[in-house]
């Protein structure tokens, strides 16, 4: 279940390119086929680049301690990259 989890994204890619690819290309190959189902892969691609996890960029914990002891409300918050 946690595969499932953490790789959601990819599979429903998948599984939209092949309903896809099967809806089209079910009559024969043509021109406008091909730029559709092209369309869909590049717009996924897009869209896993963009959303993808990624790695904390604040790891400096001495930064955080100083803005914690300055006597002014700081919000913390913790994210899990899936």
């Amino acid at each position: 279940m946690q595969f499932i989890n953490q790789h959601s994204f990819t599979l429903a890619a998948v599984a939209a390119v092949l309903i896809l690819a099967a809806l089209l290309l079910h009559d024969g190959v043509r021109v406008n086929d091909l730029i559709a189902l092209g369309a869909l892969i590049v717009g996924l691609a897009f869209a896993y680049v963009l959303f993808r996890p990624a790695a904390s960029s604040s790891t400096d914990s001495g930064r955080i301690d100083v803005l914690m002891h300055t006597g002014k409300p700081v919000l913390l918050e913790f994210q899990s990259p899936y």
